[in-house]
């Protein structure tokens, strides 16, 4: 095993390329793959070296990135077969309620707070996750959950002071009627979160 305190990429090419290659090899039974993944596996180790905290657990994270790249590898390569006509449905038409449910949460979405907005529509209507969006907002993992729960609950406070639901004994929404007559001021978008 490696005793530098701070391994090199060549002194870890030099010590364990020939067991990784070993090791990949065991697992993937084309020797062109394997060797991909052994360099793959390379420049990860490269573009990961200063993230090595401790350098007495060189070898296991090593083998750990070998084990990552085997199974990306085999991810990537699952073939996927185009799904037959038959089963294209047209979209059920919606009712005028679920279209009115769906412009009054617009305008309370559009009546949060700038980040609480940005982060509640990246992560629930563009897919992007929370580390994602902490990525592209340039903030911590942390700071990112926080916006969604505190957008999430913004948006549950605007909705239950707003509207009355109805519940099935599972917590299923099966009836939904607002609390005064006219609609009120966040489905109306006269109002903000507060």
């Amino acid at each position: 095993m490696t005793t530098s305190p701070t391994p090199t990429l060549e002194s870890i090419w030099v010590e364990f390329a020939a067991r990784l290659g070993r090791f990949i090899r065991a697992r993937v039974a084309d020797p062109a793959t394997a060797e991909d993944i052994l360099q793959d596996v390379f420049v990860k180790i490269q573009s990961r070296l200063d993230h090595l905290k401790t350098p007495a657990h060189l070898q296991s994270w090593l083998y750990l990135i070998a084990r990552n790249a085997i199974v990306d590898r085999y991810r990537r390569s699952r073939t996927t077969s185009p799904l037959p006509d038959s089963l294209l449905a047209e979209p059920p038409k919606e009712s005028p309620e679920v279209c009115e449910l769906k412009d009054a949460l617009r305008q309370m979405i559009e009546g949060l707070p700038e980040v609480y907005r940005e982060a509640i529509v990246r992560t629930e209507f563009e897919g992007l996750s929370q580390k994602e969006l902490a990525a592209r907002l340039g903030i911590t993992l942390s700071g990112a959950k926080s916006r969604v729960q505190r957008a999430r609950e913004q948006l549950k406070r605007m909705l239950l002071g707003c509207c009355q639901f109805e519940f099935d004994r599972r917590g299923g929404i099966i009836d939904c009627q607002p609390r005064v007559k006219d609609g009120c001021q966040d489905c109306s978008g006269r109002s903000g979160a507060t």
